[in-house]
């Protein structure tokens, strides 16, 4: 737990005096970080949580122009900080007056900010390292916290009952219910009689969302709702938990692992044949991605025969289960399915049976691309999709996955050079995360985890960098499309610094 402001004036070392207290409930808010400003106008330089310390340089004192309209600066300066976020103002006197000035006290107490006085002889890196210290404290706790729970959790899979045992551990470490869902909404495990109907409740908003969401229920206690995925993107279940009180991160992050967990668990119960599956399709992906190393040390146990150089490559779409049914194990070749497609790698004069096999279902639609190395089998991938796009219009091809990687990489440097660099980091994830919400500035910055002022102000400077207008649709199409093709580049890269390569 982060220190509060009341925590704050409570440490006797610092000498903190409250003059006001604020709205009810204020000197209870979080603090996350202390910092000194100066300026007439700091709003646009805080954040949500911080509390500010001044001097008053800014204010006009007594006999000095400007100081019969304190009153007035005052209440706009403070209504300002408490529009920002700002959770407190300290007040440091004895640089640029002896006492907090009454204007500053009465427009703290008009506006709900709790005011404090700091004493000449402490100094404001005090505070600020009063509240870096309380930080690092609840940020080595909830570590703490956090390994021991996944701890109890890894020990729990090791048990008979492998999903009761999870559930179970699951609502201890949080301290209140748990339950499993399976993929059709049905709770097939809970910890309590008691907790069924708010399982049930969970399951449905849950479902309503159809993402991993946290949120009150009926009784005023947190719940929440995480979709257990397995490695092929299938949805095998949902763990929902909940608790009388806020769910910590490390609570949240004991239901996270103990998803996980589960859909590993889930996962591996199944028939041998899923789990062959999953594998071939990351060893396939891989391949496609330019890494085909894997794929290849892979033959006798995966697929009985690879091919050598060179190879060619075939892509075939159709429904799930007319792709499970094409036989190609006979063949020196390698197959799975990726992003709802079989892809298949075999020799150039085998190629011609593969598509005579796909040809006699009429469900099923091929493109293929012309003969090429392992290593090339990245650009072969674009070529098949565009083949498959000429024979069936309706193929549901994306741009993305026309383009060539080597264009798709100038594409995104002719839109994104400036924010390519380390220290823009903030900036071209703030515009990934504006352009994913359809530039809607409350939800990226919801996506985010920080406030949408700040999101403003990055998309801001996000304009001023890359010379663009934001309200231009086109050029809105334009960056979403660049961070698309940036999406899928970080998605390759793994594959492409090989495996075990930091």
């Amino acid at each position: 737990m982060s220190l509060s402001v009341r925590q704050l004036l409570e440490q006797r070392h610092l000498g903190l005096v409250l003059v006001a207290e604020g709205a009810p409930g204020t000197l209870d808010a979080p603090v996350h970080w202390a910092h000194q400003s100066e300026l007439s106008d700091s709003s646009p330089f805080t954040e949500p949580g911080e509390v500010l310390l001044t001097t008053g340089s800014h204010l006009p004192r007594s006999g000095h122009p400007g100081a019969d309209g304190l009153d007035g600066i005052c209440d706009d300066y403070v209504r300002r900080l408490r529009d920002s976020g700002v959770v407190a103002v300290g007040f440091g006197v004895g640089v640029h007056f002896d006492a907090v000035p009454e204007d500053l006290v009465r427009a703290a107490e008009t506006h709900g900010l709790p005011l404090f006085e700091i004493p000449w002889e402490l100094p404001f890196s005090a505070i600020v390292k009063a509240v870096s210290k309380s930080l690092s404290d609840a940020e080595q706790a909830d570590l703490r916290r956090t390994n021991r729970a996944q701890r109890r959790l890894i020990s729990a899979v090791g048990r008979a009952n492998v999903t009761q045992s999870v559930i179970r551990s699951t609502a201890q470490i949080i301290g209140g219910w748990a339950a499993l869902a399976d993929a059709h909404g049905q709770v097939m495990v809970h910890t309590s009689a008691a907790a069924l109907p708010l399982a049930e409740e969970a399951l449905t908003a849950h479902r309503a969302s159809a993402r991993t969401v946290t949120f009150l229920d009926a009784e005023g206690g947190q719940v929440r709702a995480q979709t257990i995925v397995a490695g092929d993107g299938s949805v095998r279940g949902v763990l929902l938990a909940g608790s009388d009180v806020d769910l910590e991160p490390a609570a949240l992050s004991t239901c996270m692992l103990a998803s996980n967990l589960l859909g590993v668990y889930l996962s591996l119960s199944g028939w041998l044949d899923s789990a062959l599956t999953e594998v071939r399709a990351l060893l396939v992906e891989e391949a496609l991605a330019g890494n085909p190393r894997p794929a290849q040390r892979a033959e006798g146990t995966l697929w009985p025969r690879v091919p050598h150089d060179p190879v060619q490559l075939v892509c075939v779409q159709g429904p799930a289960e007319a792709l499970s049914g094409l036989r190609v194990d006979d063949l020196p070749a390698i197959w799975g399915r990726v992003e709802g497609r079989l892809w298949i790698v075999t020799t150039p004069a085998k190629q011609p049976k593969v598509s005579a096999r796909v040809a006699r279902q009429a469900d099923l639609v091929q493109g293929s691309a012309d003969p090429c190395s392992w290593q090339d089998l990245g650009g072969a991938r674009h070529r098949a999709l565009g083949a498959l796009l000429r024979r069936d219009p309706s193929a549901g091809t994306s741009l993305v996955d026309l383009l060539p990687p080597e264009e798709g990489a100038a594409y995104v440097r002719s839109r994104l050079g400036p924010l390519m660099d380390s220290e823009a980091g903030d900036l071209l994830e703030a515009l990934r995360a504006w352009v994913a919400e359809d530039g809607v500035i409350d939800r990226a910055a919801a996506v985010l985890g920080v406030h949408r002022h700040t999101v403003r102000r990055r998309m801001e400077r996000v304009e001023e960098l890359l010379g663009v207008d934001l309200s231009d649709p086109r050029t809105r199409h334009e960056l979403w499309f660049a961070c698309e093709l940036l999406a899928v580049d970080d998605r390759r890269a793994p594959a492409r610094r090989g495996v075990g390569e930091p």
